[in-house]
């Protein structure tokens, strides 16, 4: 049996065929349609139309259709309650799937914690019990592992470590509408802020982004960073301070084992660990500090192999 998935993003769109052991046999990558939700749905169902064709495949082939979402969701029900980055709101994402494709099972998840649940099934997860799965992209998102089950909390929005805070002296203004929040200041936007602000400070930083021809973003700055830049190291740890600190309040509360990291910026884990590991000894209890702070294995398809995870849940 074939498991059907869909990735869909703010930006990018992924829909694939995966058997039970999460091997992606066949997918299509497309950009997001954001304008209308109807007609990125219908975009969806033709890709997956595509695939099936391809595979030579029937809906009944299928144990089930996996859905990650990039807003709030309710899981029973299927529907796409708000998604921040289109505006959209109150879609029946399952419901409009079940009727366009067939396939009769179909299950809905927020993005990050289709992460997690694809992390617990098919990555680091299998070695931990009890895990944060954090992603550090444009913002900071967040999913809790605890007994080796998803905590979906009181109101099904657990894991919202975009939103502690880390700042107070100066802080940035967060696109929740507050101000300080680990999103405000450990993320990728705030990468891009930063490099660009040091651009316009640091004439010698400028000069080294215009000879290597690099942006002022964050790929730039982690380039100059790994090439040994005072300035762009800076910057790094600073980052890497503001992630600390909001991981720190994890440890803290949850004593969990690991603290699984995925997104754009996870990409330059190494050069933001050693601030973190210092800014985890300085805030965290002493006796829990020594956790494993490691990149997802699992990469792009992080929220794709999510997906079809949730059509082998029980």
């Amino acid at each position: 049996m074939y498991i059907a998935a869909l990735d869909i993003g703010g930006t990018k769109t992924i829909a694939a065929v995966l058997d039970e052991k999460g091997v992606i046999l066949a997918q299509e990558n497309f950009s997001s349609v954001t304008a209308n939700h109807e007609t990125h749905l219908e975009l969806c169902v033709q890709a997956m139309k595509n695939l099936m064709q391809r595979m030579d495949l029937m809906a009944e082939d299928f144990i089930g259709l996996g859905v990650s979402l990039p807003g709030i969701v309710n899981n029973e029900s299927g529907v796409l309650i708000y998604a921040p980055y289109a505006n959209w709101e109150n879609v029946a994402v399952a419901e409009f799937f079940r009727t366009n494709i067939g396939i009769s099972k179909v299950r809905c998840e927020n993005d990050v914690n289709a992460c997690a649940i694809g992390e617990q099934r098919f990555g680091l997860g299998r070695n931990y019990t009890d895990f944060i799965w954090m992603t550090v992209s444009t913002g900071v998102g967040g999913a809790v592992v605890e007994g080796s089950q998803l905590v979906r909390g009181g109101h099904g929005f657990a894991g919202e470590l975009g939103h502690l805070k880390v700042e107070y002296k100066t802080p940035a203004h967060c696109p929740c509408g507050q101000y300080g929040c680990l999103e405000a200041h450990g993320s990728g936007t705030a990468l891009i802020r930063e490099t660009r602000k040091r651009k316009l400070e640091s004439p010698a930083f400028a000069k080294a982004l215009d000879e290597m021809g690099l942006k002022p973003d964050g790929v730039g700055c982690a380039t100059l960073a790994k090439a040994g830049n005072t300035d762009a190291l800076e910057i790094m740890d600073q980052i890497g301070t503001y992630l600390g600190r909001g991981i720190s309040y994890c440890i803290n509360i949850l004593d969990i084992q690991a603290i699984v990291i995925g997104g754009g910026v996870a990409a330059s884990l190494d050069l933001l660990l050693p601030s973190i590991r210092a800014s985890v000894q300085q805030n965290a209890f002493k006796r829990m500090q020594d956790i494993d702070i490691i990149k997802t294995p699992l990469g792009y398809e992080a929220a794709l192999l999510g997906a079809a995870s949730l059509v082998l849940e029980k």
